[in-house]
């Protein structure tokens, strides 16, 4: 049985309002887990490999790492998802950074937005961020020591086993820095859970589910930088979509 002190929360911030509604529902759906707040709006791409060191000392077998504008849905659908990958030896379950209405990037590598891992097997990976340097180009990120998608190596074992819809995907694209982490992952011969990624008309946002037919994990927004703007979002104003999540996120008080 998963106890909620098995669950370290994670959520790198930009510190905007949406933390508030996110760490109220994480409170109430897994009251003994810890939640830890990461400062991800300065120091950037490193802030993001804070929370590595983080959770280091923190008791634990499971790690979610969310980002600000992610707002879990079920509790049930976590519990069963963690389940699945305890049985099936899962290391990391995220929606692909390909094949969906927001991302046509790498499909072996994830997006972190919601990302749930087992604590034990990313503690042991040989990855040290301090003393790498990463540089943004026109074929994504860059670091220092040469970590790159290397299709002989890390797709292997690649299996998505839900319908591709949206932008297709670019292999050769590395669109978030911590893909290094993911390619050590995989030359550890780690196994990758890929979530389905469900349009949702309301929000025009991204649910999470384990399956085409499950229940929403989670919803998550994007665009968060931007969300009093009127910026188009696939037909919706950026405001719009955010009335309407928080409304939804109030009435489920």
């Amino acid at each position: 049985m998963i106890k909620d002190e098995d669950i370290i929360f994670i959520t790198t911030t930009l510190h905007s309002k949406w933390l508030n509604y996110q760490r109220e529902i994480i409170k109430k759906l897994f009251s003994d887990s810890p939640h830890i707040i990461i400062d991800g709006g300065s120091d950037w791409p490193y802030a993001w490999f804070y929370w590595m060191k983080a959770i280091k000392d923190v008791p634990g077998k499971w790690f979610i790492h969310l980002d600000e504008d992610c707002f879990i849905e079920s509790r049930e659908e976590i519990l069963r998802l963690i389940e699945k990958m305890d049985l099936e030896g899962y290391t990391l379950s995220a929606v692909s950074d390909a094949y969906h209405h927001y991302r046509g990037a790498n499909k072996v590598a994830i997006n972190s937005f919601f990302m749930i891992g087992n604590k034990k097997d990313f503690m042991e990976v040989d990855f040290d961020y301090s003393d790498m340097n990463f540089n943004l180009t026109p074929e994504g990120w860059r670091n220092n020591k040469g970590i790159l998608f290397d299709p002989e190596k890390h797709s292997l074992d690649f299996n998505y086993p839900h319908e591709i819809m949206g932008n297709g995907e670019n292999p050769s694209y590395e669109q978030e820095p911590y893909y290094a982490l993911l390619w050590k992952l995989k030359e550890r011969g780690k196994k990758f859970y890929y979530l389905y990624p469900h349009f949702d008309e309301r929000f025009k946002s991204t649910n999470p589910r384990i399956d085409s037919d499950s229940k929403d994990i989670a919803i998550h927004m994007w665009y968060t930088r931007f969300w009093d703007s009127s910026m188009d979002v696939h037909g919706l104003p950026n405001s719009e979509r955010y009335r309407r999540i928080e409304e939804h996120l109030k009435n489920k008080k």
